[in-house]
């Protein structure tokens, strides 16, 4: 999964224009990463005891929450993270 993120973080932080297909592609998997960090942000607890500093959960918590501030240096992406309800307090 760590894997899979680290692709599409590649991928959102190319500088190269994107077409309208590949934002409506952007969105929806904007929508369902803000989902899955949602779901798993307590995960981030974890990491506090060194027993638990290699717990999967949370390193790929950690990392859809980078993918996720990187799909925000693109304005259409941020308006439409920025619409998500509670994203930003779960995020907090």
């Amino acid at each position: 999964r760590v894997t899979l993120l680290e692709l599409i973080m590649e991928k959102v932080s190319e500088k190269n224009p994107v077409t309208s297909e590949e934002m409506n592609v952007f969105m929806r998997h904007a929508d369902f990463l803000a989902g899955c960090f949602k779901e798993k942000c307590e995960a981030v607890l974890k990491l506090t005891s060194a027993a638990d500093a290699e717990d999967e959960e949370a390193l790929v918590t950690i990392r859809l929450l980078d993918v996720l501030c990187e799909m925000t240096s693109n304005n259409g992406q941020l308006e439409h993270l920025q619409a998500l309800p509670g994203l930003l307090e779960t995020a907090i």
